[in-house]
């Protein structure tokens, strides 16, 4: 049913699925018609994610991407979970299985090409919302909502940056230039983050070194705001799972949820901060209805973006398939 072609196409398009940071930890290995998943957890985030709950989402969104993918092909799949643990530095870890089957097309992998992180401002127009509803998500429209939230999230972002350890792991995942041997592969590249050459060169310095000196006089806050831009998003998502829910699956509906805002037209930029965060975790949750048997998974600041979308930065098939 399968072939080495059709997976390895497969397997690219997938890979457009977003992953945290970027760090691409899906690998694939395909037995006749059974694909199976696995989590390279030692590209996962020792500080950022220690439990390896975000490494596992991303390879949920990639296992969704893949099953869009197949569909093209009349080729639908079984999935069976393994609910194995993804925390850093346990290597390759199988995550699921797909058996092959036959299906009908999903029309949303068309969205998969179209979807994209937009870190930059929004057109100033109205949310055409028509059509998209979930159960699964919040959509926060009002101004002083959307200005609150933004408020939270600087707040929760300076709160995260404090943590040295943290900021290191962060430069370590940053591709400043073009040079960089990971450049194009994986990580965050300078045009990703919109950042001009001289703050990628500064970057590491002030995040590394001069920090606490700027943040001894309180000059850090600015260095992470971002909320005059938060509020030129018309829609702010606030996407939410059963608390018990294996987060592979949670990853699937998060594609879902992206793939769809892109066939609206819009572009996501993820506040991960404010669900990382612990007290506005709970804040919104309480704000917003999110009830104690729910996990409050992202914020998604959606929107029609202002220019084209950036470079991709994706591993070489060689580094996906094993």
């Amino acid at each position: 049913m399968i072939t080495d072609d059709i997976f390895h196409m497969c397997v690219g398009r997938a890979g457009l699925a977003p992953t945290v940071h970027n760090t691409q930890p899906a690998r694939w290995t395909r037995e006749g018609d059974v694909l199976s998943l696995f989590c390279d957890t030692n590209v996962g985030l020792a500080i950022g994610d220690p439990s390896g709950f975000d490494a596992a989402l991303s390879c949920g969104a990639v296992l969704e991407g893949m099953v869009l993918a197949l569909s093209v092909f009349g080729i639908g799949a079984d999935v069976a979970y393994t609910n194995a643990e993804t925390s850093p530095g346990e290597g390759l870890v199988a995550v699921a299985h797909l058996t092959c089957r036959e299906a009908p097309v999903d029309g949303l992998n068309t969205q998969l090409e179209q979807r994209f992180t937009w870190r930059g401002s929004f057109k100033q127009e109205t949310a055409n919302l028509f059509g998209w509803t979930r159960a699964d998500t919040r959509l926060i429209l009002p101004r002083k909502d959307r200005a609150w939230i933004a408020g939270q999230n600087d707040w929760a972002s300076l709160q995260i940056m404090q943590d040295a350890a943290f900021r290191d792991e962060l430069v370590g995942w940053m591709r400043l230039s073009d040079r960089h041997p990971r450049a194009g592969r994986d990580g965050m590249d300078r045009a990703v983050m919109r950042m001009s050459k001289f703050d990628a060169r500064m970057a590491p310095l002030v995040l590394r070194h001069l920090w606490p000196m700027l943040n001894r006089f309180g000059l850090t806050k600015g260095l992470t705001a971002e909320a005059e831009m938060t509020l030129t998003a018309p829609v702010i998502a606030l996407f939410h799972r059963d608390i018990s829910e294996n987060p592979v699956v949670s990853g699937r509906a998060y594609l879902r949820l992206c793939l769809e805002a892109a066939s609206l037209g819009f572009a996501g930029w993820p506040m991960a901060a404010l669900s990382d965060n612990m007290t506005t975790n709970a804040r919104l949750c309480e704000a917003f209805g999110i009830g104690s048997d729910r996990r409050f998974i992202q914020a998604i600041r959606f929107g029609v973006p202002t220019g084209d979308a950036p470079p991709r930065a994706r591993r070489p098939l060689a580094e996906v398939v094993r």
